[in-house]
């Protein structure tokens, strides 16, 4: 909300990133369970930080692209 963005894609993934990271489910996505036991697969598959940043991007590049 700071930054005002109208990309309904990108609020779709904001929602999704806030109920993984705060647990609160304050939109209820369903997608956030899913999502975190991807990100967290990656994170114990991949030791290598770069590598584990391209695959992430390439996960939420994904998201986006189903969202828009």
């Amino acid at each position: 909300k700071a930054f005002d963005l109208k990309d309904t894609a990108l609020q779709s993934i904001a929602e999704i990133v806030h109920d993984i990271d705060l647990k609160d489910n304050k939109y209820g996505r369903k997608e956030a369970e899913g999502l975190a036991q991807i990100v967290t697969g990656l994170s114990q598959k991949l030791k290598d930080d770069n590598k584990l940043l391209e695959k992430g991007l390439e996960i939420f590049d994904a998201l986006y692209q189903y969202y828009s």
